[in-house]
């Protein structure tokens, strides 16, 4: 008995009955593939992961700074109104940071830098933890980015929930392009 295999089929030469052609599906072929929509999302893990990362060191850089005046400044050299209904609101934020609180954001914003490594990595080595991981950390942010957009609606808001929703769907459907592993 003799088999050729192609791309998406398998034919089985046998002496007695004839060739048969048996329909095979190539999970290698498909996980090895290159796939726009995961590279994308890999891309998008690393580029805010490097964004947190240089939010978390500008945060322990400023530890003890006056943010207020610093805040000030930057608003005065952006040539926006301070008295602005959105900027007076983000200088009294500002205010209202202590050394504790910055130091806290800078954590934060590092820990979830490492996380967003970790999924784009994963991704990137196609490995099932990884889809796992980024469908329930991202499903995990949309009820509060909902909230967050019922009380203080803006574009940005929108466009960052419909990414979020459009990952958690993308990655849902293309589960043939991650690794399982053998029992």
């Amino acid at each position: 008995m003799r088999t050729v295999r192609l791309r998406r089929f398998v034919i089985v030469l046998s002496n007695d009955a004839g060739p048969h052609v048996k329909s095979s599906f190539h999970l290698k072929d498909e996980v090895q593939r290159p796939d726009f929509g995961l590279r994308l999302i890999i891309v998008w893990k690393f580029v805010k992961a490097v964004v947190l990362v240089g939010l978390g060191i500008t945060a322990f850089a400023l530890v003890h700074s006056d943010i207020q005046a610093l805040a000030l400044r930057a608003v005065r050299w952006l040539g926006l109104d301070p008295a602005g209904h959105r900027v007076a609101r983000a200088l009294a934020m500002a205010a209202g940071l202590t050394p504790d609180r910055i130091a806290v954001i800078g954590v934060g914003a590092i820990i979830y830098a490492c996380v967003m490594m970790l999924e784009g990595w994963g991704l990137h080595r196609r490995r099932t933890w990884a889809e796992w991981l980024t469908i329930i950390l991202t499903s995990l942010l949309i009820p509060i980015e909902v909230y967050e957009l019922a009380r203080y609606p803006s574009l940005g808001k929108v466009l960052t929930l419909v990414v979020n929703v459009l990952i958690v769907i993308y990655l849902a459907r293309h589960r043939f392009l991650f690794i399982r592993r053998r029992r």
